[in-house]
């Protein structure tokens, strides 16, 4: 096999070797020589890493190029770069657990890329970067901390609620039933498509959001490259984006709508929003959870809602602009950081037809989960049925404003402040 041009001018001649030597003991490992389209693959990213390391790698190119398929196909119907872009992070996996175990430089292919990463064993290498970050970003690290010992209580004490639940023969009430079954009981599945907390930080680095059409292209170490002159910091926040991590808050909504679909029998797919595509946040039936700037699939829809979604920064401002006030009502509602927030909660046709939007996105995590509670407790939907002039019968389109109240990084309390039909 030929790893890529030894004399390309970006890589450095003694590191290229060592990179080509161990992709070749790689795939001539055990667990490559049983998978022909694992080693084809390793093979064309191999290439594309070492002799074009600026250059993003994008699906359909992999697709034509490893797998023949015809140019121009449609990526969101046929998955197979996918499936064994997926077979071959296992495969890589599974040799430096075994036969590569002792080697001293190694390779990986991160989740939502298609560039492979070459790394020192070891936690030396990683560490200076990985301090700098946090010392740079120190909310970040204690967020971190505390989303997994939130995790644990929050899981432990869920669960307990549940049984507890299950026990009294307990369920969502009447309201809650009949709008949800309104909404998504039409025969076809909802996708669930999650916040994607990896895309703070680097906006934050990169400060400027990241466009839904930079989104689907994937060419995230690309743009890094060009636009975050730190090194230390690029690699630190590409390293913390390439984990896929996402929001206790976010784990604690699919936790409690998975329940509410199940109890209603209806079919749900929670998908994190970086694995998502076009059909899924377009057609069908969808629920996009967090703001515009951890969920870009949200901005598919914001020409169709009343509030939208204002970010700027440096120095960091949000708010939701209110395009049409009505009387009492402000032309646009900003954050308060810490103290005060807001929340929309739109229901709408799905973008292609077909199915339902509903779009839960706050201007913080918190306050996107108060939106959760707020559409899934017998109280809140209730009284939305009573604004929106359906207390018993169908409801119309909506789209509600919350305003939340944040106490010690959560929600003390929320209030509704406007009510539209669409």
């Amino acid at each position: 096999m030929s790893f890529g041009s030894p004399a390309h001018p970006e890589v450095g001649r003694h590191d290229a070797a060592a990179k080509r030597a161990l992709l070749e003991r790689i795939a001539s490992s055990a667990a490559f020589q049983k998978s022909q389209r694992a080693r084809e693959l390793l093979e064309y990213l191999a290439r594309r890493a070492l002799d074009s390391p600026e250059q993003p790698v994008r699906e359909q190119e992999i697709g034509v190029a490893v797998f023949g398929r015809t140019p121009g196909y449609d990526t969101s119907q046929d998955t197979l770069v996918r499936v064994q872009a997926s077979q071959l992070r296992k495969k890589l996996d599974q040799y430096f657990e075994e036969d590569g175990k002792s080697e001293p430089l190694r390779v990986r292919l991160p989740k939502g890329s298609y560039m492979l990463q070459f790394f020192e064993s070891g936690p030396a290498a990683a560490k200076p970067a990985r301090v700098a970050f946090f010392e740079r970003h120190r909310w970040l690290g204690w967020a971190l901390a505390g989303c997994l010992l939130a995790a644990s209580l929050f899981l432990l004490w869920e669960n307990r609620k549940l049984a507890r639940r299950l026990e009294a023969g307990l369920g969502p009430h009447a309201s809650v039933d009949r709008v949800w079954r309104q909404l998504f009981d039409n025969g076809q599945p909802t996708f669930l498509l999650l916040s994607d907390l990896g895309l703070l930080p680097l906006q934050d680095a990169l400060q400027h959001h990241i466009t839904l059409e930079q989104y689907q292209n994937r060419g995230f170490g690309a743009l890094a490259e060009k636009e975050i002159a730190d090194p230390v910091l690029r690699s630190s926040v590409l390293n913390f984006f390439n984990r896929y991590p996402t929001t206790v808050a976010d784990a604690a909504a699919a936790r409690r709508l998975g329940l509410l679909f199940a109890t209603n029998g209806l079919p749900m797919e929670i998908i994190p929003a970086r694995d998502a595509n076009m059909n899924m946040a377009a057609r069908g039936n969808v629920i996009l959870l967090g703001s515009r700037r951890g969920n870009p699939w949200v901005g598919l829809y914001e020409d169709r809602l009343n509030f939208r979604t204002v970010f700027t920064e440096p120095p960091r401002r949000a708010s939701f602009r209110n395009m049409n006030p009505l009387p009492g009502e402000q032309a646009e509602y900003e954050v308060e950081w810490s103290r005060v927030g807001y929340c929309r909660v739109a229901w709408l046709a799905s973008l292609k037809g077909g199915g339902s939007a509903l779009l839960i996105s706050g201007t913080d995590v918190n306050s996107s989960d108060a939106g959760v509670e707020f559409i899934t407790s017998e109280g809140s939907v209730r009284e939305l049925c009573r604004r929106l002039g359906a207390p018993s019968g169908p409801v119309p389109h909506f789209e509600v404003l919350l305003k939340t109240w944040l106490a010690r990084s959560a929600v003390s309390r929320y209030e509704l402040i406007s009510v539209r039909k669409k």
